[in-house]
């Protein structure tokens, strides 16, 4: 290959970068790229960095908007994950007592003034 041609594809990549190029700039420098002539290890880099750029992309939209469900489930998650951590809460506060051998759940704090009550109240 001759100086003036690597000239060329060094020169139309470094535009390409610069997002300078047209559409059909972009499909000549990609099929060179593709080809035997860009066997050249100074290609190696921008050969790399092209094909991350492609598969980073999709039809033009970004990464986040290709997969508008994927958005919809994590929301969902963080849903059920904030229900899930509510409803631990709340379930702290209920204490389960035997009265006379039957279980009772009452609210913690029910119960807590319930034995004190009978503690400092003994029945005569």
């Amino acid at each position: 290959m001759k100086q003036h041609e690597i000239s060329y594809w060094e020169g139309l990549a470094e535009r390409f970068f610069l997002a300078e190029t047209t559409e059909v700039e972009e499909a000549q420098l990609r099929k060179f790229l593709c080809g035997s002539q860009a066997l050249d290890p100074r290609f190696d880099e921008i050969r790399a960095t092209m094909s991350l750029l492609h598969v980073s992309r999709h039809k033009g939209r970004p990464y986040v908007m290709q997969h508008p469900y994927r958005a919809i489930a994590v929301a969902a998650c963080l849903c059920a994950a904030a229900f899930l951590g509510w409803h631990e809460y709340q379930q702290r506060n209920i204490s389960s007592v035997r009265i006379a051998g039957e279980r009772i759940e009452a609210d913690a704090s029910l119960v807590m003034q319930q034995q004190m009550t009978e503690m400092f109240n003994p029945i005569e």
